[in-house]
C-alpha cells in the first residue's frame, strides 16, 4: 500500500458512514446516494488492502481496523482543522482605530462590556472614545471625525448616515424617599418638581403618557440634568423627580430614592448604532459595527 494511494475524501466519507451506522443515513448527511457511498468504500477497502465493514443481517459492523482508523483520522482531521483555523485568523488579522461615540452612562454600563469582549478578540484593533450629546454625536459622524456612534436617537434630516436599534432600555422614574406613595394619581405627578435632560429630550412627558394617558401642556421642570447620573444626583439630592434607564439602579443600594410605578405598563426606548452609508469602510469599523450587532441581540 502507498499513502498517496489512499484519497483523504475517500476518509472523511468512510468516517461518516460508520458515524451515521449505515449507508442510507450516511447519504442523507453526504447528499450522495448509498451505492455511491458503497462504492467508495470498496475502492477504499482495496487501497487499504484490509476490509472496513462486515454484515450480520442488516447491520453494517465496523472491523477492528476499520475502528482504529477512524478513531486516527478523526483526530488527524481535527489537529488539520484547528491549524487552517490558525492560519486564516492569522491572514486575516484587523488592524486600526475605530473612533466611537456614546453618552457616557450606556458606554459604562452597556459599552464597555461589549468592547472589552471585541478587544480581546481582535488585539491590533485600537478604539476611540468621544462622549457628547446626541446632536453634536451626528454631527461629528457627518464630518467624519467619527466612524461610528450611539444615539437615543436614530439619525435625522440626512440621506448619509444610516441607523440600526441595537439596544432596548427600560425606563423608570425615580423619586427622593418619601415624597410620592408607589401609585401616586396624575395630580401628585404634576405637583412635584422634575428634572429633564434637555429642552428638546423630556422622557418625563412619555412616562405620564404611557401610564395616565394624558399629554399635560406644561410640566413643572426645576432643572436641565443632561445626563442621567446626573438626574439621579440631582433626585437623590431631593431636588425632583426624574426618568433614567433602569440598569444605572441595578445592582447598587440607592435608600435615598424609589422607583414609581403606577401601573404594570413600563416604557422603553432603544438606543441607535449611527455609522455612514458608505460602502467602503475600514475592516476595524465593519467587525466593530457586526460585533456590537451580535452582543446585544
Amino acid at each position: 500500500m502507498k499513502l498517496n494511494d489512499i484519497n483523504y475524501n475517500k476518509l472523511a466519507v468512510f468516517c461518516q458512514i460508520l458515524d451515521s451506522g449505515n449507508y442510507r443515513r450516511a447519504s442523507e448527511v453526504l447528499n450522495v446516494t448509498p451505492s455511491a457511498l458503497s462504492q467508495t468504500v470498496s475502492n477504499l477497502e482495496h487501497s487499504l488492502g484490509f476490509p472496513l465493514f462486515y454484515r450480520s443481517g442488516k447491520k453494517l459492523i465496523p472491523t477492528e481496523n476499520a475502528r482504529k482508523l477512524h478513531t486516527k483520522f478523526r483526530t488527524h482531521h481535527m489537529q488539520l482543522s484547528h491549524s487552517i483555523q490558525e492560519i486564516v485568523q492569522h491572514k486575516e488579522a484587523v488592524q486600526g482605530l475605530v473612533r466611537v461615540g456614546a453618552y457616557l452612562e450606556f458606554a459604562k454600563t452597556q459599552l464597555a462590556p461589549m468592547m472589552s469582549h471585541f478587544l480581546k478578540k481582535y488585539v491590533d484593533v485600537q478604539i476611540k472614545m468621544t462622549f457628547e450629546t446626541p446632536s453634536k454625536l451626528q454631527r461629528l459622524l457627518e464630518s467624519g471625525e467619527l466612524d461610528l456612534c450611539f444615539s437615543i436617537y436614530p439619525s435625522v434630516q440626512t440621506r448619509v448616515i444610516e441607523s440600526q436599534p441595537v439596544y432596548k432600555e427600560e425606563l423608570v422614574l425615580i423619586a427622593p424617599k418619601n415624597t410620592l406613595p408607589d401609585r401616586p394619581s396624575y395630580e401628585d405627578i404634576l405637583k412635584t418638581p422634575m428634572i429633564e435632560y434637555y429642552l428638546n429630550h423630556q422622557p418625563v412627558q412619555k412616562w405620564i403618557q404611557l401610564h395616565y394617558k394624558k399629554k399635560p401642556s406644561t410640566l413643572p421642570i426645576r432643572a436641565y440634568a443632561s445626563t442621567a447620573e446626573m438626574v439621579l444626583a440631582f433626585v437623590k439630592e431631593g431636588a425632583g423627580i426624574g426618568v433614567v434607564p433602569k440598569y444605572i439602579l441595578e445592582g447598587k443600594n440607592f435608600g435615598a430614592v424609589q422607583v414609581i410605578r403606577p401601573t404594570e405598563r413600563s416604557l422603553s426606548a432603544h438606543i441607535w448604532m449611527l455609522q455612514p452609508k458608505k460602502s467602503s469602510k475600514a475592516p476595524a469599523h465593519v467587525l466593530f459595527a457586526k460585533h456590537a450587532l451580535e452582543f446585544f441581540k
